[in-house]
């Protein structure tokens, strides 16, 4: 799937984009009610989700000898979207985190072959802009970048970071004036290109036309305060 789903992800931010540059004033409308009349409050939003794979490329490691496919996993974790002045937009902290294996298959149908677990963490901090709100929705864009913790548990290999970068789409759902359902999609884009491999996790180096894409699916609750 790799650049599919972030392709995806970034598609449906440029549309969503291009709706809020050409209604700008949608702040001042008439009637228009922030959703409970909370304003921009800090939030506190624990998140699980489904993140979907991506591929490491047997011809830009020393470690396999084939194509190995990040297996599909649970993910889990927690972001704080902080205020910015007196505005819409957010500050978004972001910590995610999946536990997942390393896998090789032969092809449509043929049964997969497990070579080895590997965690990845995401360390990101972007901005939330919303567009569109109202009182029973708060649709909003994610851009974000920071660092993926790429962890391999496998003998001799240490973990390694790498610059990571993500788009995505979601909306927030208000319950009651302090908490509402979060539901979004975001697509990550890890950079695998060579570097010095006389660092740690040598074998973890990558060119840089094959980086490492995977996309997830989350819902959290969203405390605010």
């Amino acid at each position: 799937m790799r650049k599919t789903t972030l392709s995806l992800v970034l598609l449906l931010s440029l549309f969503a984009v291009s709706a809020f540059a050409q209604d700008e004033g949608w702040r001042n409308r008439r009637g228009y009610r922030q959703p409970y009349n909370s304003g921009n409050m800090f939030e506190l939003t624990p998140f699980g989700g489904y993140r979907y794979g991506g591929t490491i490329f047997a011809d830009q490691t020393d470690l396999f000898t084939r194509d190995v496919d990040v297996a599909n996993s649970v993910n889990w974790g927690v972001s704080a979207g902080v205020p910015i002045g007196n505005t819409p937009l957010k500050l978004e902290l972001l910590v995610d985190r999946s536990a997942s294996h390393l896998e090789t298959g032969g092809g449509l149908f043929d049964p997969s072959n497990r070579v080895g677990d590997i965690d990845v963490t995401y360390y990101h901090a972007g901005i939330q802009i919303p567009f569109a709100t109202s009182r029973s929705a708060e649709p909003f864009l994610l851009f974000s970048a920071g660092v993926a913790n790429l962890d391999p548990h496998i003998s001799n290999v240490s973990a390694d970071n790498r610059f990571s970068a993500a788009a995505g789409v979601g909306v927030k759902l208000p319950v009651s004036r302090n908490l509402s359902l979060r539901i979004d999609a975001r697509g990550y884009f890890t950079s695998l290109g060579s570097e010095d491999r006389s660092r740690n996790c040598s074998r973890c180096s990558y060119d840089y036309e094959h980086d490492l894409y995977q996309g997830e699916t989350n819902v959290g609750l969203v405390f605010k305060f």
